[in-house]
């Protein structure tokens, strides 16, 4: 099919370039149309400070993407974000294509942690969901969010504002066609059922791919997509000062698991050199697999383990607005959700029992309870606002935490293991369940002493509470017909408190010219080890960041002929990082610890231009220089030299766009192509050691180069003056071959890195209709 899907693509793209020249050609005018040059320096209404209010007039850096760009720079997955958002990155692990840490400013996620850097909220309410379709916008937020926003962040946040109910029956449907059996369809359709008071809202998505990535171990497909999701909408309006709005949303994603294969290996590990008279030696056979997976390339795999990721959800969220008076409002925010996860992965990527790790569907879900309540008053010098959030998260007791499969070396055993194993054994740790809660009061006020001049201050106290404990580790050895345990049960829990705060002052030279300073400080919470050994390394203490901005907004010209210019200096000062450390235990450990310190430094560009009716283009670029201050482990040594994970020092978005003169008869074409760039990044900590080491430490496998991914895409919108829209697209047109993600275990007594990567070259078509 790919083959005779390429050709008619491409004769259909041949045959939209003619109709538009000709149509061009025979124009003397040309009408408006509703996605011409000037949109892209349109004003952006963006929600920041918790309020509707102009992009531009908001003193923090922020990146605000509207539905109509998801759609046509194909932002369907949050693997897709930074494609339109430089300065966000989006790591995967190897083992789960779906599993997105999120970065901004050198701040993410370290495995074995409670809390992330960045957070994404959607309709205002944390971790509730990360689907891409019926939005009005999404948002990224940069730098600490620490006053206004449900939880702390020392990065940034993520907003998913998706639409709401309103009195006009509207709606879309959107269904996709493309290579690999690509089959998606996207819908929605609201309107009043009685006007002014009772609003409904109902829209769903539906992304099905084959795998492009094939496992010659059971003649599988694996890098599939296969999701389905829905959400319904309420909002009533009795009053003109009472609005009540209601969101159910279910997801469920069940895919064939992530192709990753190996990169590499630490020759040098003694487990691989080791031989008994019944187990010969590992590494021929892993010399030999890596150089067959070199051979085939990233596309070809060979791995033992059945693969597999999936994901449920469902989750209803409440938002009550009471207008008291003129100037004073109240708002009430409720959520609640329910979710479960699985994956099955092969670490090592490869058909050796090195180590695997499965933690299928148990039956159980963790919960999630939001509650925030809000009092917000405008007024004629000042705007206030004041909360009061309230989140407790639950997992369930019983359930298998980490179930793996692990090659080892173990020494004798009196009375069970007289000479010893070499071989593989399964390593386990049953969960005794988790609470986290977190409580928090906070306020802002934005004061306009002078004619152009606002000043904000913000202030926020939290107090966090974490609770874990496990039933203990457990090994089972061949021909032992019972587990053996290899870490006792433990119970842990402990409090966190912390104040963060805001300030900030802009000043307004032109109504589109002002500049900005701020100044922030983020909080992330502490937390446990749940799988370590050592009582000592079973909890970790907050990090903090105070974090320093300067910027200038601005606007010039107007309509057609418009530049949108924004740039700001960021300097970020960065304690107690939460990094992990890979522990040479049998069996595996992995351990966070506030083990570094640092500063992160960088300068964010938006840039928009409108030249005419026919060309825009849209850059935006990040650079980035996070460099560790200290970063000391007391088993590799002097990690200093390291590179921050997750965090390259270029990102760039380019997106030109030439919408084509035609008439109304004949509708608005347009082409375009969106650029994008990421230099070397490391999805490791550690990833260059510097000094010493007391350990031998070598991570070549730790970081991964820099790409360009170029995708096209023609659009013809009111065809033939209809309600249809049609368009045609290539994702990664150069058919670029890059890494997204990596498990890197060069360090560890397992001594192998396997990479995720990028998706292939794929061409579609797109058909919508809206009414």
């Amino acid at each position: 099919m790919g083959l005779r899907l390429r050709h008619g693509l491409a004769a259909s793209l041949s045959a939209l370039l003619s109709i538009a020249a000709n149509e061009a050609a025979a124009q003397t005018e040309t009408s408006g149309t509703s996605q011409n040059a000037s949109e892209a320096t349109a004003d952006i209404i963006v929600t920041a400070r918790r309020q509707a209010e102009n992009l531009q007039d908001v003193p923090l850096s922020i990146i605000a993407v509207d539905d109509r760009m998801l759609n046509e720079r194909n932002v369907k997955t949050a693997n897709d974000l930074p494609l339109v958002a430089a300065g966000l990155s989006v790591q995967n692990t190897a083992s789960n294509r779906n599993d997105t840490t999120f970065s901004i400013r050198g701040q993410g996620r370290t495995f074995g942690q409670n809390s992330p850097g960045v957070v994404a909220y959607f309709a205002e309410v944390p971790d509730f969901s990360t689907t891409f379709y019926d939005l009005e916008n999404v948002q990224v937020l940069k730098g600490p969010q620490g006053t206004l926003f449900g939880r702390n962040t020392t990065g940034g946040a993520i907003l998913f504002v998706p639409k709401r109910p309103t009195n006009d029956l509207d709606g879309f449907f959107n269904f996709r066609i493309g290579e690999y059996e690509r089959r998606d369809v996207e819908f929605a359709v609201g309107g009043a059922i009685v006007p002014d008071k009772v609003m409904l809202r109902f829209a769903g998505q539906f992304l099905n791919r084959e795998g492009f990535t094939k496992n010659l171990f059971n003649d599988s497909r694996t890098d599939a997509e296969d999701r389905k999701s829905f959400r319904v909408s309420l909002l009533l309006t009795p009053s003109e000062r009472f609005e009540n709005y209601t969101l159910f949303e279910y997801t469920s994603i069940e895919e064939a698991g992530s192709g990753a294969s190996i990169g590499g290996f630490t020759a040098t590990n003694p487990v691989f050199s080791a031989s008994t008279p019944t187990q010969p030696p590992l590494l021929p056979q892993l010399t030999a697999a890596l150089a067959a997976q070199q051979a085939r390339g990233p596309r070809i795999i060979d791995v033992d383990f059945p693969l597999s990721n999936g994901f449920k959800s469902r989750g209803v969220l409440n938002s009550t607005t009471l207008d008291m008076t003129d100037d004073i409002s109240l708002k009430n925010i409720f959520s609640y959700r329910w979710y479960q996860m699985e994956t099955n992965y092969d670490i090592d990527g490869t058909d050796l029992p090195i180590l695997n790790v499965s933690n299928p569907f148990q039956g159980n879900w963790i919960t999630q309870r939001t509650e925030e309540i809000q009092l917000r008053g405008n007024f004629d010098i000042v705007d206030v606002v004041a909360g009061y959030y309230d989140e407790r998260n639950k997992s369930p007791a019983g359930s298998v935490g980490f179930d793996t499969v692990q090659y080892v070396q173990l020494p004798p055993i009196p009375g069970l293991l007289p000479a010893g194993y070499l071989g593989p054994i399964r390593a386990f740790v049953i969960s005794g369940g988790s609470l986290n809660t977190s409580k928090a009061f906070y306020g802002e006020a934005n004061l306009r002493p002078l004619d152009g001049l606002t000043l904000t201050a913000g202030i926020r106290r939290t107090k966090d509470f974490r609770s874990t404990s496990t039933e203990g580790t457990k090994i089972l050895i061949p021909d032992i017909p019972f587990p053996l345990p290899a870490g006792a049960p433990s119970a842990n829990e402990a409090t966190f408190k912390a104040t963060t705060w805001n300030l900030a002052a802009l000043y307004e030279f032109t109504p589109d010219l002002n500049a900005y300073a701020t100044v922030r400080r983020g909080y992330k919470s502490g937390g446990f080890n749940s799988t370590a050994l050592n009582p000592a390394d079973q909890f970790f203490r907050p990090e903090t960041v105070t974090d320093y901005e300067i910027g200038i907004k601005s606007k010039w010209g107007s309509g057609d002929w418009a530049i949108r210019a924004n740039l700001d200096f960021f300097y970020d000062d960065y304690k107690d990082i939460q990094r992990f450390v890979n522990l040479n235990t049998i069996p595996a450990s992995t351990v966070t610890r506030n083990a570094a310190a640092g500063n992160i430094k960088g300068v964010d560009v938006d840039l928009a231009v409108a030249a005419g009716s026919i060309f825009s283009i849209d850059l935006k670029y990040t650079y980035l220089d996070a460099e560790y201050d200290e970063y000391i482990d007391p088993g590799l040594g002097d990690l200093s030299n390291s590179r921050f994970p997750n965090s390259p020092k270029h990102q760039l978005n380019v997106t030109p766009r030439v919408s084509i003169p035609t008439s109304d008869e004949i509708g608005k074409i347009s082409i375009q192509s969106n650029i994008y760039y990421q230099s070397l990044i490391a999805f490791d900590p550690v990833n260059r050691p510097n000094g010493n080491p007391v350990a031998a430490l070598s991570v070549p496998g730790a970081t991964a180069p820099g790409y360009t991914r170029i995708d096209l895409r023609a659009d013809w919108h009111d065809i033939m003056d209809t309600s249809l829209s049609a368009a045609i697209f290539v994702k990664n047109i150069t058919d670029k071959t890059y890494i997204v993600g990596g498990n890197n275990q060069l360090p560890t007594q397992f001594g192998t890195v396997a990479y995720l990567y990028g998706e292939p070259r794929m061409f579609g078509v797109e058909f919508r209709f809206d009414f």
